[in-house]
């Protein structure tokens, strides 16, 4: 694979993730294990960003790089924005926990499977779930950010 299809994928992938995401996963993606290759590719797509003027950038923060809007522009554009878009499978998830307000991961892991270890953890992420200790485990609650979002005419 040459520079510039790396750079493509990497692209694609940091445009498509919801999350931040680390070197090692994108070197993943184009078939390299060298973290210096995939840090070059990055700067290049960076570079790249930033002589076009782009209202895009990548940013590198706690390891990770994600593709966002410049802060200039959020002002302008924030009304199209969806940050409390939720995966379907994590919707799921979050309308069993609602309705089961305390239930613990490891119940949840039983009736649900394995799949609720990302589910919940993009909920937290998202501020919809928090998680309180319960032992070994977890119990998981809605929160306020839940209540607001659900409620009658909060989701649209």
């Amino acid at each position: 694979m040459d520079e510039a299809e790396a750079e493509r994928i990497i692209e694609a992938a940091l445009f498509m993730s919801s999350r931040p995401l680390e070197a090692k996963e994108l070197g993943k993606l184009i078939g390299v294990a060298a973290p210096g290759f995939v840090a070059q590719r990055i700067e290049a797509l960076k570079e790249k960003y930033e002589k076009s003027g782009s209202a895009i950038e990548i940013a590198f923060e706690d390891g990770k790089y994600q593709m966002r809007l410049r802060r200039e522009y959020v002002g302008a554009v924030k009304q199209f924005a969806s940050e409390g878009e939720i995966s379907r499978h994590a919707l799921k998830t979050l309308a069993y926990i609602s309705k089961n307000e305390g239930i613990t991961k490891r119940e949840l892991f039983k009736r649900l499977g394995s799949g609720i270890y990302s589910d919940v953890a993009e909920l937290v992420e998202k501020g919809f779930v928090m998680q309180k200790k319960a032992g070994r485990t977890a119990a998981l609650h809605t929160t306020s950010k839940f209540k607001n979002y659900f409620s009658e005419g909060g989701a649209g």
